[in-house]
């Protein structure tokens, strides 16, 4: 498979310009920019494209921790509050990339709202941070308290004592 120009470098999410670089990069295999493999290639390891796809569909195998996922939500205004309490502890932008183990470009686009952490980095960013960030996803069900036209249990018996 070749890059294309929609393809993001998976290190800083700059667009890579002609074919990126696949590497074995602490324990992931991932496609880089030049300019993130100029950075880390005395940290990784070439791999070739075969490798990326088999390891792919390793990872995509098993679905049960992507089930957790789906019940929980990001606040909507994560962007703040990350902000907020970075700015709050002191630390720079730089300073959190490095204890969340991502660029500071990530960082950046956190604080912007541009781009949304996933759920673990989520809970990283609490833990780091101080911070609520990861809410349980409402069901429509429980926002819908009652509906005058369904049928409860409490209806049922009514009806049958010849209540209602």
């Amino acid at each position: 498979m070749q890059a294309n120009s929609e393809e993001y470098c998976e290190l800083c999410g700059s667009p890579i310009h002609g074919k990126g670089i696949t590497m074995s990069y602490e324990g992931s295999i991932i496609t880089v920019c030049n300019s993130c493999y100029n950075r880390i290639r005395k940290h990784a390891v070439i791999v070739k494209e075969d490798n990326k796809k088999s390891e792919t569909q390793k990872k995509t195998t098993p679905k049960p921790p992507k089930m957790a996922d789906t019940e929980l939500e990001i606040v909507a205004d994560y962007y703040k509050i990350i902000k907020n309490a970075r700015e709050q502890l002191g630390i720079s932008q730089q300073q959190l990339a490095q204890k969340l183990k991502v660029s500071e470009n990530i960082i950046k686009r956190f604080e912007s709202g541009k781009l949304k952490p996933t759920i673990s980095q989520a809970r990283q960013l609490e833990k780091i941070l101080g911070i609520k960030l990861v809410t349980p996803l409402e069901n429509e069900e429980s926002e819908k308290e009652f509906d005058e036209t369904e049928l409860t249990l409490g209806d049922v018996v009514n009806i049958k004592e010849g209540k209602k």
